[in-house]
C-alpha cells in the first residue's frame, strides 16, 4: 500500500508539472506538432518515471561501537486493533474509482461497436465511413469517420479531409495513453484538463493540415460553424467539433512567429531537476571514529540505512526471538511472534548475523530495497565427550525366603540427567532454543537426547551475548533434528550409530554437512554425516579430535 501510494504521489507531481509549464508557456504556441510530442512526453513521464529511483552519496561519522537506546525492541507483542484500517478503506476507495472510469471507457466503446456492428461501411482507405442517425456531429474512433446523413456530400469532403488527419497521425494512441492516466489518477483534477488539452491540440494539427488540402477554406470553416451541434463525449474519439471556438479560428491563421520560440519547450528541464532531487534517496556511508574524538558527533546526524524481513524454520514456521546483530557493532534486535523484524542504523559495507540457539548461525548482507526472507537450518552435530550418567537397570527380584509373592524393589530413581563437572563458573543450558537452569537441566532424560553442542569462547558471546562468556550447552530433543549418518572406520552404521562407541576410543571424527555429505553419500548423508576413526587396541590417547567442514 505505501509503494503505491508513493507511486501515485510521484505520478501526479510529474503531470502537474508538465500540465503547469504547458499552460503558462506553451498553450499558445502555433508548433502544434512539438506541443503534442511534449504533452505525450508528460504522459509516459508520469506513468515511468515514478519507478526509476535516484541516489546520493551522504558520509557521516559513526562511532564503531555506538549503541543506540532500545538495543532490543520489544517485538513479541500480539495487539488486536478493533479499529478499521485507514490503509485498506483508501485502496478500496481508490480502486473503486478506477474500476468507474473503466467501466465509462467499456460503456463509450460498447455503444460505438453496435452502431459500426448495425450500420453500412464505406472504404475510403485508410479510414472507413458510416453514416449514421445515431450522432448529430461528425467524428473519428480509430479507423472509423461517423457522419449524420444529413450532411451533403460537400460538407462529407471537408469532414472526410480533417479526420483523414487524425487516422494518419495515430492521434488515437495519444487518447488512448491520456485515457490510462486518467484512470490511474481520477482524483487529480489537472489530469482532465490535460486530456482537453490534448484533444484540443489534435484538432489544431488536424486543421492546420487541412486547410492546406481544401479548395476552399472558407468553405471548410463553414463546414465547422454547421456542425456546432453537440458532438458525442467519446473518450477515444476525436470529434469535428471539438472546442469550437474564437481561439480555435485564430490557430487557423497563418502567423509566422520565430524559431527561437520552440525553445520554451526546455523549461520543462528544472522541473525533472527539482522533482528527481526532491525524490532521490539518500546513501549513507560511515566513517568511523574513535569515541574519544566522537563528542561532537550529534546523535541525531546517525540516520541509517534500515531492513526487515522474516525469520522462518527451514519448514516456513517462523522463529520467534532469534537474534539480529550488526557486524562490527553491539546494535540488534530480536524477531516478534510471526518471525518479522525491523532493525535501523545498518552502515553500508556491513553484514546482518542472525542466531538462534540450535540453528546454525548465518552471516547475510542486507537489502535494503525489499522485505529479506531468511531461513535457519538446524545445527545438528553431535558431541558425546559430556559426563552423561544412566543408572544400570534394577536388579531383578529374589525371593529370600524361597516363597513367592514377594513384592518387588522398589523403581530404581530417575536417570541423573547432564552434570557440568568443572572448577569455573557454571555454564548456560539452552534446550531446543530456551533457557533452562541448571537444576532443570540435571532432570532431562538422557534417552531423549538427540544431540549436544558446546560453546565457548567468542562463540558463546557472538551468538548470546554477555550471559554466555561462561559456556553454552545446546541440547537438542528427539524429534527436533534429523539423524545423521555414521561412518565408523570406514563402515557405514545406521542403526546403532554412536551409540556403538565409547568416546574413549575415538581418534579422530570429522563432521560433513549439506552438500558435502550428499557429494559423499548420497542420499544418505542428507542429514550430514560423521566420520570416525578408533583407536586401535594398544593405542590409548585422551584427546579428541574434531575437524568441521
Amino acid at each position: 500500500m505505501e509503494a503505491l501510494a508513493l507511486y501515485l504521489l510521484k505520478s501526479v507531481i510529474w503531470i502537474s508539472g508538465f500540465g503547469l509549464v504547458f499552460i503558462l508557456f506553451l498553450r499558445n504556441e502555433r508548433f502544434f506538432f512539438l506541443k503534442r510530442v511534449y504533452l505525450v512526453a508528460g504522459i509516459l513521464t508520469s506513468l515511468f518515471f515514478p519507478l526509476i529511483s535516484v541516489h546520493y552519496t551522504v558520509v557521516l561519522p559513526a562511532i564503531r561501537n555506538f549503541q543506540t537506546d532500545n538495543v532490543v525492541t520489544g517485538a513479541i507483542q500480539n495487539t488486536v486493533s478493533i479499529i478499521p484500517d485507514l490503509k485498506l478503506v483508501l485502496l478500496v476507495l481508490y480502486l473503486s474509482g478506477v474500476l468507474f472510469v473503466l467501466t465509462l471507457i467499456i460503456r463509450q466503446g460498447r455503444s460505438i461497436l453496435r452502431t459500426i456492428k448495425k450500420s453500412e461501411i464505406i472504404s475510403l482507405h485508410p479510414a472507413k465511413l458510416i453514416k449514421t442517425p445515431d450522432y448529430n456531429s461528425a467524428f473519428s474512433f480509430f479507423t472509423y469517420v461517423f457522419v449524420n446523413p444529413s450532411v451533403t456530400d460537400i460538407e462529407t469532403k471537408e469532414i472526410m479531409n480533417h479526420e483523414l488527419v487524425h487516422i494518419r497521425q495515430k492521434h488515437w494512441f495519444d487518447l488512448l495513453l491520456v485515457e490510462l492516466l486518467c484512470m490511474i489518477q481520477w482524483f487529480n483534477p489537472l489530469v482532465w484538463i490535460y486530456i482537453r488539452f490534448i484533444r484540443q491540440n489534435h484538432e489544431y494539427l488536424a486543421d492546420e493540415v487541412a486547410l492546406q488540402r481544401t479548395s476552399d477554406p472558407a468553405i471548410y470553416k463553414a463546414v465547422l460553424l454547421n456542425q456546432i451541434v453537440g458532438a458525442p463525449v467519446v473518450s477515444l474519439a476525436n470529434s469535428f467539433n471539438y472546442s469550437l471556438n474564437k481561439k480555435r479560428f485564430n490557430m487557423m491563421k497563418n502567423i509566422i512567429s520565430s524559431p527561437y520560440r520552440k525553445m520554451k519547450i526546455l523549461l520543462i528541464l528544472p522541473v525533472f531537476a527539482i522533482v528527481l532531487y526532491a525524490f532521490a534517496k539518500p546513501d549513507y556511508r560511515y566513517k568511523y571514529v574513535d569515541e574519544s574524538s566522537a563528542s561532537n558527533v550529534s546523535g541525531s546526524s546517525l540516520q541509517q540505512n534500515s531492513v526487515k524481513g522474516t525469520v522462518v524454520q527451514k519448514d516456513g514456521k517462523p522463529l520467534a526471538a532469534a537474534n539480529i546483530t550488526i557486524t562490527g557493532t553491539t546494535i540488534g534486535t530480536i524477531t516478534d511472534l510471526d518471525g518479522h523484524f525491523k532493525l535501523n542504523n545498518i552502515p553500508d559495507g556491513e553484514s546482518l548475523v542472525i542466531s538462534f540457539a540450535g540453528f546454525k548461525s548465518r552471516v547475510l548482507k542486507p537489502v535494503f530495497t525489499s522485505d529479506m526472507s531468511i531461513i535457519m537450518m538446524r545445527d545438528t552435530v553431535r558431541y558425546n565427550n559430556l559426563n552423561i550418567s544412566i543408572p544400570p537397570p534394577p536388579p531383578p527380584p529374589v525371593d529370600t525366603a524361597g516363597v513367592m509373592g514377594i513384592p518387588p524393589p522398589p523403581p530404581p530413581p530417575p536417570p541423573a540427567g547432564i552434570k557440568f563437572k568443572g572448577d569455573g563458573p557454571p555454564p548456560i543450558y539452552v534446550v531446543d532454543g530456551y533457557i533452562i537452569s541448571a537444576d532443570e537441566a540435571e532432570k532431562i532424560d538422557p534417552e531423549s537426547i538427540e544431540s549436544i553442542t558446546i560453546l565457548k569462547d567468542k562463540f558463546t558471546t557472538e551468538k548470546y551475548g554477555e550471559k554466555g562468556k561462561d559456556g553454552v550447552i545446546e541440547i537438542t530433543s528427539k524429534g527436533k533434528s534429523a539423524k545423521m549418518l555414521v561412518i565408523i572406520n570406514g563402515d557405514v552404521n545406521e542403526k546403532e550409530g554412536m551409540s556403538k562407541i565409547n568416546t574413549e576410543d575415538i581418534e579422530s571424527m570429522k563432521v560433513l554437512k549439506d552438500e558435502d555429505a550428499v557429494k559423499k553419500y548420497g542420499d544418505k548423508g542428507k542429514n550430514g554425516a560423521i566420520e570416525v576413526i578408533t583407536f586401535k587396541k594398544d593405542e590409548k590417547r585422551p584427546d579428541v579430535k574434531i575437524e568441521k567442514i
